[in-house]
Order: structure tokens, then C-alpha cells, then sequence
């Protein structure tokens, strides 16, 4: 089984030309893929007076894409996102409420 999955479902002989056009296919999907991806929910507690919260992506870069939301819904709204090689920083337009485990944040970092 291949990387993506593909199995051979039969012996069918491709001729050259037919063989590296599958092959460029594959190179161009490789091409379109992240190098690396994760995300997850990230669960804080709220004090009140905070607004900044950071969250560890995991990645070996600094990512290209970055998608951070809230995964409950009484939270104030996101103001911005600001990403490096190690954070994503989630900054709110107002502090959460003080509370236990009361901020929670669905987030997903890829780096291409």
C-alpha cells in the first residue's frame, strides 16, 4: 500500500508515457500536502483579565497555515492570531471569564 493509500487491484502493464504521468501525478500531490500538521484542543483556565493565550503547535517550523476556534461558545470573539517556530498566541477582544478549564480552542498548524 502506498502512501496514499493506493493498493493494485490487478496486473495491468502501463507503457512508459502512462507510467510517468501517474508518477508526475503523485509528485504534483506531494507537492499540494503539508510537510507537517497538527492540531488539537487546547483547554485553559480563564482569570478574568487575561486575553492572551498560548498554545504549543508541535511543528519543527514556524507554520504557513494556522486556524484557531472556539470550541465553546460563551467566549468573547478572537481579535487575532499571531504565529512562531514554537506559539500560536490566540489574543481576544475582551478577557474570558474567570473559570476552570473554561477556555477551550479547537486549533490546526500546517507547514508547507
Amino acid at each position: 500500500m502506498s502512501k496514499w493509500g493506493l493498493s493494485y487491484k490487478a496486473i495491468e502493464p502501463l507503457m512508459p508515457e502512462e507510467w510517468n504521468a501517474v508518477v508526475d501525478a503523485l509528485n504534483e500531490l506531494n507537492n499540494r500536502c503539508p510537510l507537517e500538521i497538527h492540531g488539537g484542543l487546547a483547554v485553559f483556565s480563564g482569570d478574568g483579565s487575561t486575553i492572551v493565550f498560548r498554545i504549543t503547535h508541535g511543528l519543527t517550523g514556524t507554520p504557513t497555515t494556522v486556524s484557531v476556534v472556539k470550541a465553546v461558545g460563551d467566549l468573547p470573539d478572537i481579535d487575532h492570531v499571531e504565529v512562531d517556530a514554537t506559539y500560536i498566541d490566540v489574543y481576544f477582544k475582551s478577557p474570558p471569564p474567570s473559570g476552570t478549564d473554561n477556555v477551550k480552542l479547537f486549533y490546526i498548524a500546517m507547514r508547507f
